[in-house]
This record gives structure tokens, sequence and C-alpha cells, in this order.
């Protein structure tokens, strides 16, 4: 038992001071106080119920009172949720099951999700001002560095892929087999309509 207390309270303890980092917070808890919502994960085997409230978010593996909604899902799924669009497919695919209010689970995601925390004024109460500018602009410049070291690597992949291997086709070929298929269509439509004046 105390396996799964020490690490839900650890887990409450960080997402509740996150969520007193960001002045925006109070008003989406307000949105979700009161409300609770279960989330069982098929690697993890056991709920996780989360409640919310004025103040911040309680976790429990208790599972015994009433939800306003479950979901059942995957590890891998969550992160998908944040788009209302992929639920009816991922609900589809077998690979999310939510009894109750599906908007509520957006709405907790949302805490988070939504999270504006000034870092660098964060880090400025700890170090100093002239430091935390320092580390937050260097931490930006690595950002803008590793973007476009992956926009370059996914530029090559997409060379390889269509280039050398032939695996996919480029835009001009896609483009190009597109208005072949038309004017196609419009053979077969001319056709068509000469065979039924015969």
């Amino acid at each position: 038992m105390l396996w799964t207390v020490l690490p839900t309270s650890a887990a409450e303890a960080l997402a509740n001071h996150l969520l007193g980092l960001d002045g925006a917070s109070s008003a989406r808890l307000q949105k979700v106080a009161g409300k609770r919502l279960r989330v069982t994960l098929t690697e993890l085997g056991k709920p996780l119920t989360l409640q919310a409230s004025e103040q911040g978010v309680l976790l429990s593996w208790v599972d015994a009172d009433s939800v306003d909604c479950h979901i059942i899902t995957r590890l891998a799924v969550l992160p998908e949720l944040q788009d209302s669009a992929n639920i009816t497919r991922l609900i589809k695919a077998d690979a999310l099951d939510i009894e109750g209010d599906p908007m509520l689970a957006q709405q907790f995601s949302q805490l988070f999700v939504a999270l504006d925390i000034d870092w660098e004024e964060q880090l400025s109460q700890r170090i100093g001002d002239v430091p935390a500018h320092v580390v937050g602009q260097a931490f930006k410049r690595s950002q803008q560095w590793l973007q476009q070291r992956l926009a370059e690597q996914q530029q090559w992949l997409a060379d390889v892929l269509i280039e050398e291997k032939h695996i996919l086709v480029g835009s001009q070929q896609m483009a190009e087999f597109k208005q072949q298929v038309q004017q196609l269509r419009a053979q077969v439509d001319k056709l068509e309509r000469a065979l039924k004046t015969r």
C-alpha cells in the first residue's frame, strides 16, 4: 500500500505546486471544482482518481466512490486526448473507452496543458535577475537550435523517402496524379454521356 501512497502524494504535491506557479490556473480549477475523473491505464491496471477543488487536485488509487468521467486507455493515447477531434477516432479504434462526460477529461487535461509559468521569473527568485535572464536566453537559443535540427532531419528523411527510396511521392507528383485522375474522370463522363445518347 505504501508503494502507491508515496508516488501519489509526490505527484499530487508536484501538480499543485505547478498549478500554483500559474496565476490563470485558479480559473481553470474553478471549472472542474468538485468533479472527479478516474483514469485506468492498461499498463498500470489500477485506476487513478483525480478530484479537483478550487485549491488544487487530489490524487487517489481508491476507486470506491463514483466519478463524473472514467477513462480506460493506454498511456501512449493520453496526449491525443488534448484534441477533441481524436476522441471519436480513438473510440472506434478501441484505443479509448469513456464512461461519463468526455469534455471533463479535456478540462482536466487543460489544467496542465495550458500552464503558462514564467520560469525565468521563478529562477530569478533563487539566483537573481541577471543569471536567470542568461539561463533563460540560453534555453531559448538551445530550443530554437533543436527545432531547426529536427526540421532539417525531417526534410532529410522526406528527401530520402521520396527521391532515393521512392517509398513516398512528392507533392508535385501527387498534383500531377490528381490532374490525370480528373482528366480520366472527365473522359469517362463524356463517354457515358455519348453512350446514353445512342
